[in-house]
């Protein structure tokens, strides 16, 4: 009775061992972000070239989580994206907005937002669409 206990022991260890060494413990646990902003009237991405005036070219994104740790803020490349990543999974808010310029003077902003989930290993795409209506 021993011997067959000790030969499926063997067995089941020798089943079990390669499942360790073919196995990755490097799952993605990150949470990725694409967030695409658009104009209303045109639907084409806010890019670099929209802006006409000093300072950041391009909208500016701001993700954060109300009353969480989640915060990241950036501009939008010359795709109209702007792309992140977070460690942990979460619900996040996004916020983008359009700085316009008279000359050099600020002629007030476009806004808009929305919100998602962020998934373990997994890219989200998030679309914003900024308002035509100025805010000053």
């Amino acid at each position: 009775m021993k011997k067959k206990n000790f030969i499926f022991s063997l067995a089941l260890f020798f089943s079990i061992l390669p499942m360790a060494f073919f196995s990755s413990c490097d799952k993605d646990t990150n949470c990725y972000l694409d967030v695409n902003v658009v104009d209303e009237g045109t639907v084409n991405p806010i890019s670099g070239e929209m802006t006409s005036g000093p300072g950041i070219a391009g909208a500016v994104v701001e993700v954060y989580q109300d009353g969480g740790t989640v915060h990241a803020q950036g501009v939008t490349g010359s795709d109209g994206v702007y792309s992140t990543y977070f460690s942990a999974p979460a619900i996040v808010k996004i916020k983008a907005k359009l700085q316009l310029y008279n000359g050099d003077q600020p002629a007030g902003e476009r806004r808009g937002e929305t919100s998602v989930r962020l998934v373990e290993g997994e890219t989200i795409p998030a679309k914003i669409t900024l308002s035509s209506q100025v805010y000053y």
